[in-house]
């Protein structure tokens, strides 16, 4: 129980995973919603109803976004730490940078959606559309930084099995063993943080169609049951993260 609990409190204190779980929600819902249409209406209608109030939710959490992607512009801090290879620093300035276009751009498109008479002339499908065409450039520099990550770490993982040195000392069994749990830990996160871009791939590109409210090139089923699958593996890696 105190496990579990600290492990929920750890959850609950940061915004980043507040967000994901209700995404999970969100996608749940969803789900829920659409295997008991046609057999259980008002439970399929009500579950629709609150998958669509989640996902108005989720814009209001990301209200919060903009000031973090220009602290990693200017810190160089979404790299996520120190690397050799100084792409993997530029991609994540260009994640950082992406961001920075997408949060605009999308408060925009949702604040119409709320408060339609107060922005007429404001086109929300069309300034979603570019946000997320924003996002398509995050995912595509994420999806490299992440296999660049794997690269190093898997080249740092065969220095450590042939010589146990680290900073010009020998590493103690305990010390070896330790940095090759670290070292392999980081190799299966950014592993799964390859197959998160790819379940977001798909519904990104339908996201950032002109016509994607009106004339969709996914169907909804596609589109949000690929999103129901990157939730879940949000949510394991979340949940690894917090308990390595």
């Amino acid at each position: 129980m105190d496990q579990f609990l600290s492990l929920y409190c750890k959850w609950t204190s940061s915004s980043t995973y507040t967000e994901r779980g209700i995404k999970m929600l969100q996608w749940t819902t969803w789900l829920v919603s659409r295997i008991t249409k046609g057999k259980y209406e008002d439970v399929s209608s009500s579950l629709r109803k609150l998958y669509t109030e989640l996902s108005m939710m989720r814009y209001v959490l990301r209200l919060y976004g903009f000031p973090t992607a220009i602290e990693g512009i200017r810190s160089g801090s979404w790299a996520g730490g120190p690397w050799e290879d100084k792409r993997i620093r530029k991609l994540g300035k260009i994640m950082a940078w992406s961001m920075a276009a997408y949060y605009p751009l999308e408060h925009l498109a949702w604040a119409k959606w709320t408060m339609p008479k107060l922005m007429p002339k404001i086109d929300a499908n069309r300034f979603s559309a570019w946000s997320c065409r924003c996002w398509s450039v995050y995912i595509v520099a994420e999806l490299l930084c992440s296999w660049l990550k794997i690269k190093e770490l898997e080249k740092r993982l065969c220095i450590l099995k042939e010589g146990s040195v680290q900073n010009n000392r020998i590493l103690e069994d305990g010390e070896k063993s330790n940095e090759n749990s670290v070292i392999l830990h980081s190799i299966y996160m950014n592993k799964l943080q390859i197959l998160r871009d790819v379940f977001f791939a798909a519904p990104c590109i339908n996201w950032s169609m002109n016509q994607w409210a009106t004339n969709p090139w996914l169907s909804e089923a596609w589109c949000n049951g690929l999103s129901f699958a990157e939730a879940v593996v949000c949510i394991h890696q979340s949940l690894c993260g917090l308990r390595f």
